[in-house]
C-alpha cells in the first residue's frame, strides 16, 4: 500500500467537511497522547460503572479532552460521549459528534494495545466524518462520506481499501464475546457451515476498523448477535465512526437485516445485531447465511428503540442449524 503526502491545506479547505476533518484528528490524537501517558505509565486508576463494565482514569481524562476541543472548535454542536451524561437536546441538532474516548477500555486494563479512540461527525442520523486513533502507535483511519477512507502516520496520508474476496473463497468470520457470540455458539456454527468456512473462535476483542487493514486481515467478515435479555449489540459510539471507515474503503456495514445504522437517536443502543463485510458481495453472501441459520424475527427491531416496543431479540435456543 503506497503512501501520499497529505494534500495541501488549499486544496484540501475546499472540500466537505475539511475543517471538521482536521479538528477530528487533531482530537483524536490529543485523546490518543493522553491515553499512552496512562499506557506507558500504569497509572491509570479503574472504577466500575452501574452496568459492571470498567471505566479509567485515561477514559475520563481522553474524554475531557474531546469535549473541551470539539466545544471550543464548533461550539454549535451536539455531543453524545460514552462517560458523558446524555442530554436529549442532542436530538433537535442537525449535527452531533459521537465519541467513544476510549474504546476497548477492558483491552486497556489488560494490557494488550488493542484499544482506539474514536470520533464521528453525524448529520442526519449519518457519520460524515469519522476518525479512529491506536494510541500505542499513534496511527490513525480517517474518513470522509464520499472522499475515500485514508491511513495517517506521522505526517504520511495514504487512500485505504478493504481487499475483496474472491468469489469462490470460503469468508474467515470473526466472532466476539462482547458482540453476543458466547450465547449463540450453535448458530454461528450454522453460518460458518452457511458459507463453507470453518467454525470461529470468540474473540476477545470487539470490532476495530483497523483490523481490515492488517497484514495479514485476521477475517473478513465481522458478525454480532443481539442478545435476547439485552435488546442491544452495542451502543452508536461503539460503531458509528467504524461504519463510515468501513464503507468508505469500500466494505459494507449494516444490521442482520441490511440495514444502515442510524445516530443520534433517543436510545443510544444498537439493536438489530452487525453485520460487517469486506466487500458488497460477501455481505450478500453472509446475509444470505445469515438468514438460513436463523430464526430471525418476521419484523425486525426498529432502529430506536424509543420509537416502539422492540422485537423479541435472538433466542440462544433458536436456529435451525444449531
Amino acid at each position: 500500500m503506497s503512501m501520499e503526502q497529505t494534500s495541501q491545506p488549499a486544496a484540501s479547505a475546499q472540500r466537505p467537511f475539511a475543517a471538521e476533518l482536521d479538528v477530528a484528528i487533531a482530537t483524536a490524537r490529543a485523546a490518543a497522547e493522553v491515553i499512552a501517558e496512562y499506557y506507558d505509565a500504569h497509572t491509570a486508576a479503574t472504577y466500575e460503572k452501574g452496568d459492571g463494565t470498567p471505566v479509567t482514569d485515561a477514559d475520563l481524562a481522553a474524554d475531557r479532552v474531546i469535549r473541551d476541543r470539539l466545544a471550543a472548535a464548533f461550539p454549535k454542536d451536539a455531543l453524545l460521549t460514552e462517560e458523558g451524561s446524555d442530554d436529549l437536546a442532542r436530538m433537535a441538532e442537525e449535527r452531533c459528534w459521537i465519541v467513544d474516548p476510549l474504546d476497548g477500555t477492558a483491552q486497556f486494563v489488560a494490557g494488550t494495545g488493542n484499544f482506539d479512540v474514536m470520533i464521528a461527525l453525524v448529520i442526519d442520523r449519518r457519520p460524515v466524518v469519522a476518525v479512529t486513533c491506536h494510541p500505542p502507535t499513534g496511527d490513525c483511519l480517517a474518513a470522509v462520506r464520499g472522499q475515500g477512507a485514508f491511513r495517517l502516520v506521522g505526517t504520511d496520508r495514504s487512500p485505504v481499501r478493504i481487499t475483496p474476496l474472491p468469489p469462490d473463497a470460503p469468508p474467515r468470520i470473526r466472532v466476539s464475546r462482547w458482540y453476543g457470540a458466547q450465547q449463540f455458539t450453535g448458530q454461528i456454527a450454522a453460518i460458518g457451515r452457511q458459507l463453507g468456512g470453518l467454525v470461529p473462535p470468540v474473540a476477545d476483542v470487539g470490532f476495530a476498523p483497523r483490523d481490515f487493514f492488517a497484514a495479514p486481515t485476521p477475517f473478513d467478515i465481522f458478525l454480532g448477535l443481539t442478545p435476547v435479555d439485552a435488546k442491544k449489540v452495542a451502543q452508536e459510539w461503539d460503531i458509528a465512526a467504524p461504519d463510515l471507515i468501513v464503507h468508505e474503503a469500500g466494505g459494507v456495514f449494516t444490521d442482520l437485516w441490511g440495514r444502515l445504522p442510524r445516530y443520534n437517536k433517543r436510545d443510544t443502543s444498537i439493536s438489530g445485531g452487525l453485520l460487517v463485510a469486506c466487500d458488497p458481495a460477501t455481505h450478500v453472501r453472509a446475509l444470505a447465511a445469515v438468514h438460513a441459520a436463523l430464526d430471525l424475527p418476521a419484523t425486525p427491531p426498529p432502529l430506536d428503540l424509543a420509537e416502539a416496543a422492540p422485537s423479541p431479540g435472538l433466542s440462544p435456543n433458536a436456529g435451525r442449524g444449531a
